[in-house]
This record gives C-alpha cells, sequence and structure tokens, in this order.
C-alpha cells in the first residue's frame, strides 16, 4: 500500500513539473530579437526609448526589444548599417548625410548590410542657441556669431548636423565646434572655453538630461537668427518656431522670443524587418499616444495627430523610401500620397544614386 500512495506521489510530482516547469507550446516558441538602438543616456532619445520599449514589449509580446545605448546618434546608425540593430534612432539631417554618403557617412558605404527606411516619426526637436547674459551686447543674433567658438551639441548629434547645416550651409556664417562634456558646458561658458553653446527642445517644450542641468548650473541668454536669416532658412525649408521658453526652461532667457531650427527624428527599420511588425507597433503607439504625452510632453504633436504627424515626417524627407508597414498603416487611413516610394531593394539603391548626385 505504502509502495501504491509513493508512486502516486511521484506521479503528482511528475505533473506538477510538467504543468509549471516544462515550457508549453507558448512559452516554446522563442521570440523574435529585436534590438533598439538610441542615444547615450544623457539624451532624450535615451531616456523616453524606456517607456517606448516597455509599451512594445507589452503590446508586441512575441518580440524581445532590447535598448541599446550609444556614444551618440551616429555611432547607434552605423552600427545599425552593418546589421547589429533590428532599428535605429535617426532623425532627417543624418539620414540626408546617410543616403548621400557624405559626413560622417563618408568612405563608411562599402560597410553596409542594410540601409534604414521610414517606419515611425516620433517628434520634433528644435536648435537653438545659448551664451550668458554677460554677451548679450556681443551677441545680439546669429551674424555676431561669425567666427565664434560654439559647442554645437555633440559631435554625431542630429542636432549637431542640424545647427551646422542651419548656420554655416543656409546661413554663410563660420563657426567653430568644440567639443565639450555635456554635464560641464555652464562651466565652459564661463571659463569662455566656448562662447554660446547649441541646446535644443523636444516638441517645443521639453530638454534633453543636459540642457536641464545647464539650466539650473547657470542664468542663460538665447540668441535669435536675423529677420533675413529666418527667411533664408524658411525659404530653404527649415522655418525657425518659437521655443516655449516658461515650459522648457526655469530660468528667464533674457529675450522675448526664441526661435528654434525644427528636424523630425524617429526610429527607422531595415527593409527586412517584417511589414506587419511595422504596422504593428505604429498600431502600438498609436493606442498609447495619450499615454506617451503623460510620460513625457515632447511626444504632444504626434499624440495629437498621430497618423498626421507620420505624413508631416515623410514629407520633411519625401526622398527616402518608405518601410512597407508605414505604407500599410497610410492606406488604411487614406493618407498615402502615390508620389512616395515604398522600400524595395531598387527604390532604397535609386534614392542613393539620387541623393548622392544632388550632392554633389
Amino acid at each position: 500500500m505504502k509502495r501504491v500512495k509513493l508512486g502516486l506521489v511521484l506521479g503528482l510530482a511528475l505533473v506538477l513539473v510538467s504543468t509549471f516547469a516544462l515550457p508549453g507550446p507558448a512559452a516554446s516558441a522563442e521570440k523574435k530579437m529585436w534590438r533598439w538602438g538610441t542615444s547615450n543616456p544623457g539624451a532624450y532619445g535615451y531616456r523616453v526609448s524606456a517607456f517606448m520599449s516597455d509599451f512594445l514589449r507589452r503590446g508586441m509580446p512575441d518580440y524581445d526589444v532590447t535598448v541599446y545605448p550609444y556614444v551618440s546618434t551616429t555611432a547607434n546608425i552605423k552600427s545599425f548599417l552593418v546589421g547589429e540593430l533590428e532599428s535605429t534612432y535617426s532623425a532627417e539631417p543624418g539620414l540626408r548625410k546617410l543616403y548621400s554618403f557624405k559626413k560622417p557617412f563618408e568612405g563608411f558605404e562599402p560597410n553596409v548590410k542594410q540601409m534604414p527606411v521610414q517606419s515611425l516619426w516620433s517628434y520634433t526637436m528644435e536648435t537653438h542657441l545659448l551664451t550668458l547674459p554677460k554677451n548679450k551686447d556681443k551677441f545680439r543674433t546669429w551674424d555676431d556669431f561669425n567666427g565664434a567658438k560654439i559647442y554645437m551639441t555633440k559631435a554625431g548629434y542630429m542636432n549637431h548636423i542640424n545647427i551646422f547645416r542651419a548656420m554655416e550651409d543656409i546661413c554663410g556664417l563660420d563657426v567653430t565646434h568644440v567639443e565639450v562634456d555635456m554635464s560641464k558646458v555652464a562651466d565652459a561658458l564661463r571659463a569662455g572655453t566656448i562662447d554660446a553653446t547649441a541646446a535644443y527642445t523636444t516638441a517645443l517644450v521639453s530638454l534633453a538630461g543636459w540642457i536641464k542641468v545647464l539650466d539650473v548650473s547657470s542664468p542663460l541668454q538665447g540668441v535669435n537668427p536675423t529677420p533675413a536669416q529666418i527667411k533664408k532658412l524658411t525659404a530653404a525649408g527649415f522655418a525657425p518656431e518659437k521655443i516655449n521658453m516658461k515650459k522648457a526652461y526655469t530660468r528667464d532667457l533674457g529675450v522675448d522670443e526664441l526661435y528654434g531650427v525644427p528636424f523630425y527624428f524617429g526610429y527607422h527599420h531595415t527593409l527586412r524587418f517584417p511589414e506587419e511588425a511595422v504596422y504593428r507597433a505604429l498600431k502600438v503607439f498609436e493606442a498609447e499616444a495619450a499615454e506617451l504625452t503623460r510620460l513625457d510632453a515632447g511626444f504632444g504633436p504626434l499624440a495629437a495627430d498621430f497618423a498626421g504627424f507620420q505624413v508631416k515626417g515623410i514629407k520633411s524627407i519625401p526622398e527616402m523610401p518608405v518601410h512597407p508597414g508605414l505604407a500599410k498603416y497610410l492606406k488604411e487611413k487614406g493618407l498615402w500620397d502615390p508620389a512616395w516610394k515604398i522600400a524595395t531593394e531598387g527604390t532604397i539603391k535609386a534614392a542613393i544614386e539620387a541623393m548622392q548626385a544632388k550632392t554633389k
């Protein structure tokens, strides 16, 4: 009898082990890998990536989403190009440089295993200029920065590319970038190592961590482009927008209005990433757009019109092909423009050739 009871106990134990320890059909299926590239921990993109990736893990449980921070936005793009990421944190200024293989991607083309295509646009950033209040008579407009030493944000950042494009390529100024530790920008301004710093908001209201440190570490003075420069920037397609200084900064910036040069930022995939997965990700973020805004005000414009924001992002760089998943989403919304190119190996190659020819 004891042997029978022992057998029953052992049998029950095996059943329990099988139920709780051994993987069932759902558990045994391996999750698909999604390596999510972003910039370094001091940057805005890294800060918001934590809860963006969390929404994806909950909304797409068949994917294992892991955030990979890099020293700069450009570094994460290069890692993506050689096949080490499934999505890359990237923006219109850098994507233009990439598709034409100009600096910082000059000479990198032989290493490329995959190219990003338009997949998800998430927010705008607006690059602007700050100096110390004691310099307000010396640097009254951007014109006074000609020949100046400026921290143009960290080399490899999209804001770095954006403000160089605005000041030098469009406005014809000659400035010198001085690389400094992001956490020590206030010290560099006080020491005279730099005359000014570029800074940026997200959606005109939200600051990156290092700029928040700068804001509380030192009084600051905003410096605007001249009316003539604003006209030049507008004509080039980069119309400056007014920063909401009261929401973004804790201190008075010494100007009635502060203008930033905007551009679109997003998270973009390779063509190899499935159409249905990109479509599903867009639907996840669309459903959680209001919650994203509660977590960070920079998502306000995205939440206000999620689909319309994707259209604006595409219009900022229409030469770049669109992932089939984003195309499917916009067609479903009745917002697809037949003039845009759906990404294929052929349209990607054609876009590279066209953008390279345009910059020669």
